[in-house]
């Protein structure tokens, strides 16, 4: 056999080995049965502290971060009840051609009892009080003091509230009524108040609104109100009346207006009773027709 030939045949055994090495090189790295070699069961390690970390992110917003003026969702804490009294409220006669009942709306959680009661009455008044929820039939009573004790929302849910109050016949009297309630933020809205302005012949009771409430805890007390008709000088104060004598903790006026602006807060706790209060110091003039909504922890 010539050198070419031989040549030739060296040429060829060389290429045959060469592959013959890339492959057993290729089976070391990829392994038996195409299983990932050690290098790569490794990652899954690295990666495992990743979904860890995420479970523990940032926690629900707890009630203080509600936006004002937004129904409150069953969600932002547990239902507890809730108490507010308007005192020195004065009611138009039911037989008054331009009478306005004044009404009250808010939202429960739950299925725990509320007490809607008209707690103290000027002598020899009545008053029909009449109470609905979520639209349905109202149920009316009459009477010196009359109460509704045994009211119930549905379980689980939220249950929206209207309360009318009038004098009964032609008696206009002025109460105090109590709204308690089960709710994760309290917040009740009088409609079809009055504004009536300060006067010789002006009763108190037609003047804006009081109410005392007690916290459950601390938090931002927020009042908005508007009225109708007139522009006016109004005056709204917060009192502790935890233990006489009340001490005035706050009065801000708003000159020449239709609406509290900017709407009112400020800061209370669950160790005191207070009182608010908004009255108009404008000379009597026609009948305002007020709209107020207060909140407070």
């Amino acid at each position: 056999m010539d050198d070419r030939i031989w040549r030739n045949v060296s040429i060829v055994l060389g290429v045959i080995c060469a592959l013959l090495i890339g492959v057993a090189g290729a089976l070391m790295i990829v392994g038996p049965r195409g299983a990932p070699s050690a290098a790569a069961s490794e990652s899954p390690a690295v990666e495992s502290p990743t979904p860890a970390v995420e479970t523990t992110g940032p926690s629900s917003p707890g009630p203080s971060t509600t936006a004002q003026g937004e129904s409150p969702s069953p969600s932002a804490g547990p239902a507890q009840s809730a108490t507010i009294t308007f005192n020195g409220l004065t009611l138009d006669s039911e037989k008054d051609k331009t009478a306005t009942a004044r009404t009250f709306t808010f939202t429960s959680y739950g299925s725990d009892p509320l007490t809607i009661a008209v707690t103290k009455n000027s002598p020899g008044g009545s008053t029909r009080m009449c109470v609905s929820v979520d639209g349905g039939t109202a149920r009316c009573t009459v009477g010196g003091l009359p109460s509704n004790t045994k009211a119930r929302g549905d379980a689980g849910a939220q249950n929206n509230w209207k309360v009318t109050l009038v004098g009964y016949g032609t008696s206009k009297p002025t109460i105090d009524v109590t709204f308690t309630w089960p709710t994760a933020n309290p917040m009740i809205k009088l409609t079809h108040g009055r504004l009536q302005g300060v006067g010789p012949k002006v009763i108190e009771g037609l003047n804006g609104f009081t109410a005392t409430f007690k916290p459950r805890g601390a938090g931002s007390l927020n009042v908005q109100a508007s009225w109708t008709g007139v522009t006016a000088d109004v005056d709204l104060s917060l009192a502790d009346v935890t233990t006489p004598p009340s001490v005035k903790l706050d009065d801000r006026q708003y000159k020449a207006a239709t609406y509290v602006n900017p709407p009112y807060a400020y800061n209370v706790d669950s160790t005191k009773t207070y009182l608010l209060k908004l009255r108009d110091l404008s000379p009597d003039s026609a009948r305002p027709d007020l709209t107020a909504q207060i909140s407070f922890p």
